[in-house]
């Protein structure tokens, strides 16, 4: 019984795929099982780490100050933009205390200029692993 137990257990471990796509600490996009289930983090430790954007993060970038995010949900066709200011951010935040957003593109660009915001420097294209 132990070993088939043990058995399972490993088996679902190695199903799962995932990896980091992009990462300006402690902010990393990563993906767990397909790649279009991209997600924007703020890494806690090696390994743990807390969600500020849902999937699908279509696209990321940063600068000293802030991180940008577009993101495409999976269950729609609106695109939807999210910003976070780095030094609000910390580890006990959930992403509705931190994350800005959704916005239109109309609402974001008129907040990048305002704020100036950084351009998005990683677009993840879709399906590709």
């Amino acid at each position: 019984m132990k070993k088939t137990l043990l058995l399972l257990i490993s088996a679902l471990f190695l199903a799962c795929d995932a990896g980091v796509l992009w990462k300006d600490h402690p902010y990393q996009v990563n993906w767990i099982d397909a790649e279009n289930n991209r997600t924007l983090t703020y890494e806690i430790d090696e390994g743990t780490s807390i969600g500020r954007v849902d999937a699908e993060v279509i696209a990321v970038g940063s600068n000293e100050k802030w991180i940008v995010a577009k993101q495409k949900p999976t269950n729609g066709d609106a695109i939807s933009y999210f910003y976070i200011e780095r030094a609000k951010d910390n580890k006990p935040l959930n992403s509705n205390e931190i994350t800005k957003g959704p916005f239109d593109e109309v609402e974001f660009l008129k907040l990048k200029e305002e704020l100036e915001l950084p351009e998005f420097g990683k677009e993840f294209l879709r399906g590709i692993k």
